[in-house]
C-alpha cells in the first residue's frame, strides 16, 4: 500500500485491512506454508494466540507445538491483560481468543515465555503493527523480554506511524518470507 497510509488513522487501516485478509481465497495452504517457516525457530516456552475468523491459523502451529518438547501457552485475555496459561489441548475460542477452561493447566502460571507468535492485522517496516486496538499484546510486551514473532499473510505490510505506546515485534514470517527488525 502506498506512502498516504502514513496519514490514515489505524481505525481506518484496520478497516481496509481486514477486508484485504477476509478477501484472500487460500488462507488454510498459506497458514501451513505459514507454519512450517516459523516451527524450526522455536523452543522453550512457547505462546501462540489461538486463532480466529480471518487470521492466520495457528492450528497446525499449535498441533506440532504441543507434539514436541516445547511447552505452549495460550493467552487468556481478562480486562485488557494477557496471562498467558499452559496449553493442553486445542479448543474453540470465546469472541476474545480465549479457550475453554478444560484446555488450560492452571498450574506454571508465571513461566517466562521465550517467544510469542502474535496475531496481526498490518505490519510496517520497522515491525510495528496493527492489531484490533485494544492494546493487549502492547502491554504484555512492554512488561516481559520475549521473541516477538507476528504472522501474516503476503500483501499485510503497510506504512503506518506507530503511537508511543506500540511496541515492536523481532520479526514477521508471511507465506513468502522470514522479516527480522
Amino acid at each position: 500500500m502506498d506512502e498516504a497510509n502514513e496519514f490514515i488513522c489505524k481505525k481506518e487501516l484496520r478497516v481496509m485491512l481486514k477486508k484485504y485478509r477476509s478477501e484472500l481465497t487460500d488462507k488454510p495452504e498459506r497458514s501451513r506454508v505459514i507454519a512450517d517457516k516459523v516451527l524450526p525457530m522455536l523452543r522453550g516456552n512457547i505462546m501462540a494466540y489461538i486463532s480466529m475468523g480471518s487470521e492466520v491459523s495457528t492450528d497446525y502451529l499449535i498441533d506440532s507445538l504441543l507434539a514436541s518438547d516445547c511447552t505452549v501457552y495460550a493467552p487468556y485475555t481478562h480486562d485488557g491483560i494477557i496471562t498467558p496459561l499452559k496449553l493442553k489441548k486445542r479448543g474453540v475460542p470465546d469472541r476474545f481468543g480465549n479457550l475453554p477452561q478444560e484446555c488450560y493447566e492452571m498450574s506454571d502460571i508465571s513461566a517466562k515465555i521465550d517467544f510469542c507468535i502474535t496475531p496481526l492485522l498490518g505490519f510496517n517496516e520497522k515491525g510495528y503493527r496493527i492489531g484490533y486496538g485494544k492494546g493487549c499484546y502492547d502491554r504484555f510486551f512492554a512488561g516481559c523480554d520475549v521473541f516477538k514473532i507476528g504472522l501474516a499473510f503476503d500483501g499485510q505490510a503497510i506504512k503506518f506511524l506507530p503511537e508511543p505506546t506500540d511496541v515492536p515485534l523481532d520479526c514477521c514470517v508471511t507465506d513468502k518470507d522470514v522479516i527480522y527488525f
